[in-house]
């Protein structure tokens, strides 16, 4: 009776061991899909970004710190010449990995319409236009405690002038000259 009961144990034991691989499966193809995906939401990200190329014709003297924290990210650059006019931003956006990922397509997107189509060059006029169309598009309420929003550096290069204009949210200018601050 014994051998009865154990074999019936073993036999149970074995189906919760198949239940649960079958489950452990199950959850590593999810995994398996959900980072595929989020791998190609990244090189998609990463095509919105403006090309090596493109930052070196415009600024020989440059870099570039982008680091994910995540596959996909948050923070985002951008760049574009207008009318002989430069105009850098670099943004943080709210949240990381695909939160912050629709932060910065959204506003990669905007930015090109204001800028681009546009042609709104001046920096305070970009980061007003920006927030009021993140406002509307998120359908947020002032008086929400929930903002999504993005920090933003934004600098105007006047080649002509050999002037910057530079409009912040959250993020400060520092000008370093000569070796001093």
């Amino acid at each position: 009776r014994q051998k009865e009961e154990i074999q019936h144990q073993n036999e149970v034991l074995n189906q919760r061991n198949e239940e649960i691989e079958a489950q452990r499966d199950f959850a590593h193809k999810q995994n398996e899909e959900i980072t595929d995906s989020i791998n190609y939401a990244k090189r998609i990200q990463s095509a919105m970004l403006p090309p090596e190329a493109y930052i070196s014709e415009l600024l020989s003297e440059h870099f570039i710190l982008y680091k994910p924290r995540d596959i996909v990210s948050g923070d985002f650059y951008w760049v574009e010449e207008v009318d002989n006019h430069w105009v850098i931003i670099a943004a943080d956006c709210t949240g990381h990995g695909v939160p912050g990922a629709f932060m910065s397509m959204l506003g990669v997107s905007m930015l090109n319409e204001i800028v681009r189509v546009k042609k709104i060059i001046q920096p305070d006029q970009i980061l007003n236009l920006l927030r009021e169309k993140i406002i509307i598009a998120l359908r947020q309420k002032k008086e929400s405690s929930i903002m999504d929003s993005m920090d933003m550096a934004v600098c105007t290069l006047d080649m002509e002038k050999g002037s910057l204009l530079y409009s912040g949210a959250k993020n400060p200018l520092y000008h370093i000259s000569g070796g001093k601050l």
